[in-house]
């Protein structure tokens, strides 16, 4: 099975830290296969079950005599005498997978579970089936009260009995409907062409519908649990500003659904305890809070230090809903856009992958290691600055096959973190450069994975302390989920 659909779940469940089960009939354990075929798939799939024999599958049914009764017997409604043979059994597949979706989410302790069941061909039972149909269930737990119910549910017919192909089919049918379920968070809609509308800009800072991120140079305003962004109405989003509230000193990020998004840079009431560094806090945001959160402080960042034109010296000011910084002089105009610095990150590994190269620097607290980073120079690869970072701060050659896996933005100040994994002879002593890094070491497995358990945002220090604390056998800390660091460490333990 190579469909795309399946890459797109996997990593929309990593980005959002969010995992599934499933539990299969008619495609017969190609939508199992399909997640763990994908890279890094361990990390968001809890497993699942095919029930393929109808009589004998009660054990791969929780062993749950219900649920195994389900799938044979429907209970019957007004109309059921009225339907055909076929019908009544597209019906109970149907009703057995709403009922497993929600057993096994309950059961197995996952954010989403599938459930699919139906008939592929070419051989039907009961016989008026002539084409095959899937039934599809999704099941999602509730983030905030625990509750499980069903989102989705859809019957998929096909118009003939190729067995083959319809279990292919059904089972990309199913990726779909699982990236549906799992997208309902949609992520920022940047909305660009609404940038060069300035009179629709107006009228949205005036919507009442329109809310607003408060930012304070790196750090943005959360609600008091740091876990959640304050995306205020206007009426509250003022007090933060000595001057009226309007394009004037907003910048238009897009939507969230259907509510327009602004940020500013605030000028009043800095001492709230409610803002807080965005780099500790984000990744305990929402997929789409942590977009926003970005997203926002990377723009009021870039504004700060463009205030001038870099090709003359005149003031600049801003236009296209705050993307776009314009030298005042007439005879210059210079245009300037937000710009994103490169910079590598890497997990470095031993040949035979049972290590990986984990380092410490003076910013992080103690026992705090992270991947090996660094910006890419002018003139260089992506994969040439992977070589040079690892050798100037720990004095590690790499192999050759640096690999690409994925990037993230990172706008502290600027920056657009590229992620790679590389791998190097253990046994060559290691030569840190002293100015970067407090200390560097080779870690096991079974020594990250312990780390891993830690929750919260330990880069600040006196969370890490009390981690420590806790636990003083801990011999390390590592990034919280949802960093790209962390994603780096994790692919690696799932290896």
């Amino acid at each position: 099975m190579s469909s795309r659909a399946f890459r797109y779940v996997v990593e929309a469940l990593r980005q959002r830290g969010k995992t599934v089960t499933t539990i299969e009939s008619t495609t017969g354990g190609l939508i199992s296969s399909s997640i763990m075929k994908v890279e890094g798939a361990s990390a968001v799939y809890y497993g699942g079950s095919v029930a393929y024999n109808t009589r004998r599958c009660k054990p791969v049914l929780l062993n749950d005599a219900e649920l195994h009764e389900s799938l044979i017997n429907t209970p019957d409604t007004d109309d059921s005498s009225t339907l055909s043979e076929g019908e009544r059994y597209k019906r109970s597949k149907l009703h057995w997978t709403e009922k497993n979706a929600l057993a096994f989410c309950k059961t197995m302790g996952t954010d989403f579970a599938v459930a699919e069941g139906g008939a592929a061909g070419p051989t039907f039972r009961p016989k008026d089936l002539v084409a095959g149909f899937s039934a599809i269930a999704i099941a999602a737990r509730d983030p905030i009260t625990d509750r499980v119910e069903i989102v989705t549910r859809s019957l998929i017919e096909s118009s003939h009995a190729d067995r083959e192909k319809n279990m292919e089919l059904f089972a990309s049918s199913a990726a779909r409907e699982l990236l549906g379920a799992v997208t309902k968070d949609t992520g920022l809609d940047r909305r660009v062409e609404l940038r060069t509308d300035s009179e629709k800009l107006d009228a949205l800072v005036d919507d009442e519908h329109s809310r607003f991120v408060v930012v304070n140079n790196s750090n943005t305003l959360f609600d008091s649990t740091g876990t959640a962004l304050s995306i205020l109405p206007k009426s509250e989003a003022k007090q933060f500003l000595t001057e009226p509230l309007d394009m004037s000193n907003c910048t238009f990020l897009g939507f969230t659904k259907d509510t327009p998004l602004f940020a500013f840079q605030a000028t009043e009431n800095l001492s709230d305890p409610n803002f807080m560094d965005t780099r500790t806090q984000n990744p305990f945001l929402d997929f789409t809070e942590n977009q926003v959160a970005l997203t926002a402080t990377a723009l009021m960042n870039w504004q700060r230090t463009t205030k001038f034109c870099s090709k003359c010296g005149s003031a600049t000011k801003l236009t296209q809903g705050g993307h776009c910084s314009v030298c005042t002089d007439d005879s210059c105009k210079t245009m300037t856009f937000p710009r994103n610095d490169p910079a590598v990150i890497v997990a470095v590994t031993s040949r035979c992958n049972s290590k990986i190269l984990l380092a410490r620097s003076p910013r992080h607290p103690e026992k705090m290691f992270t991947t090996l980073a660094g910006f890419v120079e002018a003139g260089e690869t992506f994969e040439d600055a992977v070589k040079r970072e690892v050798y100037e701060e720990s004095g590690m050659w790499v192999d050759d096959d640096v690999k690409y896996l994925k990037s993230q933005p990172w706008p502290f100040p600027q920056s657009s973190m590229i992620a790679f994994r590389a791998r190097c002879d253990s046994s060559v002593p290691l030569n840190l450069d002293e100015e970067e890094l407090v200390e560097a070491r080779w870690f096991t497995r079974e020594e990250v994975r312990r780390a891993c358990k830690v929750e919260g945002p330990v880069m600040r220090p006196e969370v890490a302390a009390a981690a420590l604390e806790k636990d003083p056998s801990l011999t390390l800390l590592v990034p919280p989920k949802r960093v790209v660091a962390r994603e780096l460490i994790e692919k690696w333990l799932s290896e």
